[in-house]
């Protein structure tokens, strides 16, 4: 699967020793761990930056995460993660991540995606709160940009064992 067109990489980085299981490929935790680090950055852009939190006391929180593991990915291996906004209001985010990992060849393949859900808080009072307007204003700028973009096929997915029907 290719990337989704037109979702600018946000985040890039390769695969850690530390990161291996003992199938020697990476680990379920750390797909989270990069999808965690492109969300910063993410949010860090829409000016919701750590400085600012440790200023303001505004920070963003994760409600839900639903993961798809599609391919694995090993020792050395780059990965680039592309971020698409589905859905906001004034306090939350709907987003859907692509991890796409790189093949010596250059060649790119979908590796993860992650669905999440997450909320503008006030630290102070460790609640809800809306996002402080200059911050909205950059993320209905994202929204615009990012309306007319496909939905991606793997947002709404349930778990669960889909049997074949059985016959004669």
């Amino acid at each position: 699967m290719a990337q989704t067109p037109n979702l600018p990489i946000v985040y890039s980085t390769d695969i850690k020793s530390d990161w291996l299981d003992y199938n020697n490929h990476m680990n379920v935790a750390y797909y989270v761990l990069i999808f965690d680090l492109a969300g910063v950055e993410l949010v860090a852009k829409l000016g919701l930056s750590p400085e600012y939190t440790a200023q303001e006391q505004i920070s963003w929180m994760v409600l839900e995460n639903h993961i798809t593991y599609n391919n694995e990915v090993s020792l050395g291996q780059e990965v680039d993660i592309s971020c698409r906004l589905l859905d906001n209001d004034s306090k939350r985010l709907h987003l859907y991540f692509e991890m796409h990992a790189r093949n010596p060849d250059g060649s790119t393949y979908l590796a993860s995606t992650l669905e999440q859900m997450a909320m503008c808080v006030d630290l102070s009072a460790r609640k809800a709160c809306e996002f402080p307007s200059d911050i909205l204003a950059n993320i209905e700028a994202l929204a615009d940009k990012h309306e007319t973009l496909p939905m991606p096929d793997k947002i709404g997915r349930k778990i669960g064992i889909r049997r074949k029907p059985v016959t004669g």
